[in-house]
């Protein structure tokens, strides 16, 4: 049986076999791909080159972890902690300012009795109210219940949201005695009477 002389076995062939880079071209080096083998670096787009810089990809924020039986947020913007002694201060100040307003409105009611009371005590005769005392005082009790309203109504919408609500019933008190004062003024002045005893004073 004939042998192929081509098949000699690598440990009796003659030739010297190449060292490494021996048969390269002159001048050719070979540098291997960097980031190729990494697995978290992103796949290059069709119709990049070899060699090609990757896009830079923008940081991500970390995800917050879904808590079962929650609604899902993914960045839920943090809230400042509320004081505990916020909830209960901002129902006593409405308790207060609903006892007051109650009281004012029926303040402004009686304004023509106080009138009366201030002419028996100054020797001025019988008080006789102008025809626009009864509307003014009127709008003034509805002025100061439509605060209180106001003011409870934004109180709780501060609570229910975890946000501190002290501070409501306070302006909304002083807007209240503001208003209050301003309407008994405003039906003091229309009594001549009254205006002409005080510029004697």
């Amino acid at each position: 049986m004939t042998e192929n002389p081509d098949s000699v076995p690598p440990a009796q062939d003659p030739r010297p076999r190449p060292q490494y880079g021996e048969l390269a071209p002159e001048g050719w080096t070979w540098q291997p791909p960097q980031g190729t083998d990494r697995v978290d670096t992103p796949a290059p787009a069709d119709g990049a080159g070899a060699g090609a810089p990757l896009p830079a990809q923008p940081p991500t924020a970390p995800s917050t972890p879904y808590i079962p039986g929650q609604p899902y947020a993914p960045n839920p913007t943090p809230q400042r902690a509320v004081p505990g002694w916020d909830r209960p201060l901002t129902i006593g100040l409405l308790i207060f300012g609903l006892l007051a307003t109650v009281y004012g409105a029926f303040s402004l009611g009686a304004l023509p009795d106080a009138m009366q009371l201030i002419y028996t005590q100054q020797g001025l005769g019988t008080y006789t109210p102008a025809a626009s005392i009864g509307p003014l005082t009127s709008v003034g009790a509805i002025a100061v219940v439509f605060i209180w309203l106001a003011a409870a109504a934004l109180s709780v919408r501060l609570l229910l949201r975890r946000r501190r609500a002290f501070y409501v019933p306070l302006i909304a008190g002083a807007v209240s005695t503001v208003t209050m004062f301003a309407f008994t003024v405003a039906a003091m002045l229309n009594d001549p009477t009254l205006i002409e005893f005080l510029s004697r004073q």
